[in-house]
């Protein structure tokens, strides 16, 4: 079984990466830089509604200098990712329309909304008995990527958010859980068959790269390089666009995260089963130093001036260490726990500005599961 995916209601398989499930409470663990050998102390706090432990934690962890101003809690909406340092891009159930059967079950389409952080209102960006999702913004912020989605596969669309105008980019269906943008203009994704292409936002453009593998994923470019991994032993592979070179780095490698500035790589490895270790690593592979590692390390994300690596973790042993999510400075390694006893849903998102983190989870409702936003407010 792929362990990249767990079992979830069909409208939701998008961006399936894995669902961590971080113990099943929906406590906040919010930790700053203290001394060694005092005693843990915890204080109760409610937060329109919830409560909210906020934890001294005094154990032998190395804890940067950030300070947590605050965590904003959204029902019934999965974050998706920053449309301005006060607006998100989210998927949610549209209840106006009439719930279609699935298999049995009465179903919502899931649609796209603007959620403004202020106060609270959602405005339509894209409606219609269809399923939208798997959002992800241009590094400018004017155009919006996203997948109309049939179970793990899905068409991919570009928005330009100032006309509300979209355009087709692919091809045929591919994995909602591919596609990462170039740049402003272009972005990259692997089709069914195992070729890598390469379109603009008006779509234009074509297959770059045939590497030859039917399964080819964790498609991602960085200056002229594009990283991609295949095969059953997860062989990440190097391609100069420049001089149509490949180069194999790693294997047994998960997830692959280029730096801000193409200059370093946040590599997942499986080190072996049950274990998977977070390494910062030079773009030839070479190991600099190790960050985590645990039954799971996911949702890496950097820190838009890439100091900050943000990622979610499962100790494998969870009677001594620590689930949730953190923050590590790349550069000391010094580490922030951040968040703990939630279900990770996706990838971590920074907001523009670095000073807030986007995360989405799940938590089980009226015996189905629901999404839940966390908006981590840093200083």
């Amino acid at each position: 079984m792929n362990e990249r995916r767990l079992a979830m209601p069909a409208k939701y398989h998008v961006l399936s990466r894995p669902v961590l499930v971080l113990l099943c409470a929906s406590a906040l663990l919010a930790v700053t830089a203290c001394n060694g050998n005092q005693p843990e102390s915890r204080t109760v706090v409610k937060d329109s509604g919830t409560r909210i432990t906020v934890m001294d934690d005094h154990s032998e962890s190395v804890y940067t200098k950030l300070q947590l101003e605050g965590i904003d809690r959204i029902e019934g909406v999965r974050a998706l990712d920053w449309i301005s340092g006060d607006t998100l891009v989210v998927s949610r159930e549209n209840r106006s329309l009439k719930p279609q059967t699935v298999e049995g079950v009465m179903r919502y389409p899931v649609n796209l909304y603007s959620h403004n952080l202020a106060d609270g209102t959602q405005t339509p960006l894209l409606e219609g008995e269809s399923d939208y999702g798997a959002a992800l913004m241009s590094p400018d912020h004017k155009y919006l990527f996203y997948r109309q989605i049939d179970e793990y596969i899905g068409d991919g669309y570009v928005m330009n958010l100032e006309s509300g105008q979209s355009v087709k980019i692919s091809e045929a269906p591919f994995s909602s859980e591919e596609g990462e943008w170039v740049d402003d203009q272009q972005l990259i994704f692997p089709d069914m068959e195992g070729s890598i292409w390469r379109k603009d936002v008006n779509g234009s453009g074509g297959i770059i790269l045939k590497p030859g593998v039917p399964y080819v994923h964790e498609v991602v470019q960085s200056g002229e390089v594009i990283y991609y991994v295949t095969g059953e032993d997860m062989q990440l592979s190097a391609y100069n666009t420049g001089t149509k070179e490949t180069t194999v780095l790693k294997k047994n490698i998960v997830w692959v995260i280029p730096s801000p500035d193409g200059s370093r790589l946040a590599l997942v490895e499986r080190n072996r089963p049950g274990e998977m270790v977070l390494t910062l690593c030079d773009t030839a592979g070479n190991e600099q130093s190790r960050l985590a590692a645990g039954q799971q390390v996911f949702g890496t994300s950097w820190s838009p001036d890439g100091s900050k690596l943000a990622y979610s973790l499962i100790p494998g042993d969870s009677g001594s260490a620590q689930s949730g999510v953190f923050i590590t400075e790349a550069e000391t390694g010094e580490q922030t726990p951040v968040l703990a006893d939630i279900e990770i849903s996706d990838r971590l998102r920074w907001s523009p500005s670095g000073n807030a983190l986007l995360a989405s989870s799940t938590v089980p409702k009226e015996g189905a599961l629901s999404f839940v936003a966390y908006v981590i407010r840093l200083s």
